[in-house]
């Protein structure tokens, strides 16, 4: 008997260890902050405060609103909630401010910066794009992204950016892009060669036109609907011929296509010569090729006064402060509601906002998370078509890191094949132990 009943409590001891009768405080997997990760979040858009009270943050935030030009929307308290589980990390909005329910122009922004990088401008911080900072701009009204291009078409003034970008196949070049930049009677010139029994220039410019932008430069180059060619140029003397010969955009060039060649002044004097080029014969790598070609029968030097390249593109389709409301997180559930919460009974926005961490590069949840939210649904600031929440509460900045609230996400850890005996947990044990060894040295004594 004794030893069943010795075998029955060691027994109980092995469920106990390994968490299968729930005697335990909680059965979640510790963080590493000793913070429990939150439970999976029914993104339904609905802020149920049950649902988010794992969260690592809830924040109240306080909107001065222009609630006199938008009744019933009023000043008070809204909420943001900042969670995380093994594989997502979780935005809540609580917008109580917001109590109309109509999505026309409304938008939700989430800007993120996963790994405290430092950036003081838009350059930097797309520089940072998926390598620590994140970004999340979605049209309520379309559901969809914010589009990132307009179709309002702006032009750029541009030039050949520097001298690795031309050479001389024939002929000699004195002078440099300063010389093309000005109409001053300064020049860029090409001092013909000898070739064949004529006197001949052969210079190849390969223009990178994504230099021309300083964001999103490969967006707005491929945006690019066409360019207006300008150029001044002329020779010393009169001579036999003096085009540009425009490559196609698979980088083959024929000059016998009347429509890539393009007849510059060859008389001793400077000329403008003007034209559309159509962006369809920039390479696939956003290249311009063209070819300054003359000849003559006796020795000359063309002369290039300016030369001015100017790229016609899509301009973004900016929304509130935000020059370039760019959406760099490919995979994210978002809904949104009307409803009461229990932050507020009256009905109101909520919105809900799952990212996978596979979309944060470099997000390390044992440090501060930086954020940046805002956007527009009746519900703004006073004069004004957004509202936000961030370090200035003035406009939406995600261009400066210290324009983020940062906020401590204490670190999910994956369970653990043998998972952690709970504390008071091993104390039941230590006296089951002990009673059971009491149990076993009786059953010696009395086998003596």
């Amino acid at each position: 008997m004794l030893k069943k009943r010795a075998i029955f409590i060691i027994l109980l001891l092995v469920i106990l260890a390994f968490d299968l009768i729930p005697l335990s405080l909680s059965v979640e997997s510790p963080k590493a902050s000793d913070s429990t990760p939150m439970q999976p979040i029914n993104i339904n858009g609905i802020i149920d405060e049950t649902e988010w009270a794992g969260a690592d943050w809830k924040v109240p935030i306080f909107l001065d609103i222009d609630d006199v030009g938008n009744p019933p929307d009023t000043d008070g308290f809204n909420y943001l909630y900042l969670g995380e589980d093994l594989s997502n990390v979780y935005v809540g909005l609580d917008l109580c401010s917001d109590q109309t329910d109509d999505t026309t122009g409304e938008w939700v922004g989430v800007w993120l910066n996963t790994i405290n990088r430092t950036f003081l401008g838009y350059d930097e911080w797309e520089n940072y794009l998926d390598d620590g900072t994140e970004s999340l701009v979605y049209d309520v009204e379309s559901q969809e992204e914010w589009i990132f291009l307009s179709n309002t078409i702006a032009g750029i003034l541009s030039r050949v950016n520097d001298a690795s970008e031309y050479s001389a196949t024939y002929g000699t070049i004195s002078g440099g892009v300063a010389e093309m930049d000005n109409l001053n009677m300064v020049y860029f010139n090409v001092t013909a060669e000898l070739v064949n029994g004529y006197y001949v220039n052969w210079v190849e410019f390969e223009v990178d036109t994504t230099k021309w932008f300083w964001v999103f430069k490969d967006i707005f180059a491929a945006s690019t609907q066409w360019l207006d060619f300008q150029i001044y140029a002329g020779a010393n003397e009169s001579i036999l011929e003096h085009y540009i010969y425009l490559y196609y955009g698979d980088g083959t060039l024929d000059p016998s296509d009347p429509y890539q060649v393009k007849e510059l002044n060859n008389a001793p004097i400077i000329a403008e010569t003007r034209f559309e080029y159509g962006a369809a014969n920039f390479t696939a790598d956003h290249k311009l090729k063209f070819v300054l070609y003359a000849n003559s029968s006796s020795p000359f030097t063309s002369h290039i006064d300016s030369l001015h390249l100017t790229p016609y593109y899509n301009m973004t389709n900016s929304v509130a402060t935000v020059s370039y409301p760019y959406t760099s997180i490919n995979s994210y559930q978002i809904e949104w509601s009307f409803g009461p919460s229990f932050n507020n009974a009256s009905d109101h926005r909520m919105f809900e906002i799952k990212i996978p961490k596979s979309e944060l590069e470099h997000y390390d949840p044992g440090h501060h998370l930086g954020i940046i939210v805002g956007g527009y649904g009746t519900m703004s600031f006073v004069g004004s078509n957004y509202w936000v929440f961030s370090a200035t509460d003035i406009n939406i900045q995600e261009q400066f890191s210290d324009s983020y609230l940062y906020y401590f996400m204490f670190g999910c850890v994956a369970p653990s094949d043998f998972p952690l005996i709970p504390g008071y947990n091993l104390y039941l044990i230590l006296v089951l132990l002990g009673a059971t060894m009491v149990l076993l040295i009786n059953k010696k004594k009395m086998l003596k």
